[in-house]
């Protein structure tokens, strides 16, 4: 009898899933909700949880984290109790890879809050043939597209000023204005202590954080108005977390 004979028509494990992910739905994620899933789990008469479709599995510690992500912050007790959730359910890390990217970036974004700030590490690929500045740490690392535009089109974005904090998720709302804008290449942008900084395989840019310094961000990337026109900087990561680091990371620094 093969996987997809024990789970993909069993009625009492059809049961035990939505009872699982109903339990996981409720409340915080606190010490006990992968014991509540074995008693689930014995009480509808399921003898090994990790015989269901890799699908149905990930559906139930998907729920999990959703649970998590929907409060905005990650703990270090939700994070261990995430653990025994994915291995009460045998799913392997490469299983619930892009999971765990977006829970990592909401542990970035949870210790930006706690006045943690994330450091590139120094042998990090994207740091290759950047010239940082005398006691310049780079905070942040991020793979954007270039984009140059004329005007906004009225799509200005969320304001990032100088000694202001961020709202969180205002950037949700906005999305940048890249219709008819010119592709100007891809590269890495750089949050460091002191600049925002761009490096591209054809050109670089820096603008350093001041008073002055005119930053707009949307739920997908970053404009920064020139003299004439607007260089947009377009993130390549699909998830609305890496909006909410930058902006809680600007603010952070531009003080």
């Amino acid at each position: 009898m093969g996987i997809k004979d024990l789970f993909g028509s069993g009625k009492k494990k059809a049961a035990f899933r939505e009872k699982a992910k109903e339990a996981l739905s409720e409340g915080r994620l606190v010490p006990g909700k992968a014991e509540a899933l074995a008693k689930l789990s014995a009480q509808h008469e399921i003898e090994d949880p990790s015989d269901d479709k890799t699908m149905l599995r990930r559906e139930i510690y998907n729920e999990a984290a959703d649970n998590v992500r929907a409060r905005g912050k990650l703990t270090d007790v939700e994070t261990a109790e995430l653990d025994k959730i994915q291995k009460f359910l045998a799913l392997r890390d490469d299983q619930v890879e892009r999971t765990q990217l977006n829970l990592a970036k909401l542990r970035t974004l949870t210790e930006i809050r706690q006045g943690k700030l994330p450091v590139v590490a120094s042998n990090n690929a994207a740091l290759r043939g950047v010239q940082l500045l005398p006691g310049e740490v780079a905070h942040y690392a991020v793979q954007v597209d270039m984009l140059d535009r004329p005007s906004t089109g009225g799509h200005d974005g969320v304001p990032v000023r100088w000694s202001t904090p961020y709202t969180i998720n205002s950037s949700k709302a906005h999305a940048l204005p890249v219709e008819g804008s010119r592709e100007g290449g891809g590269g890495y942008l750089f949050l460091t202590s002191k600049r925002l900084f761009f490096k591209g395989a054809a050109r670089s840019a820096a603008v350093e954080y001041s008073p002055q310094a005119n930053f707009f961000l949307y739920t997908d990337g970053l404009r920064l108005e020139r003299t004439v026109g607007h260089t947009l900087l377009r993130f390549r990561s699909k998830s609305a977390d890496t909006a909410e680091i930058v902006g809680e990371l600007l603010a952070a620094l531009m003080r």
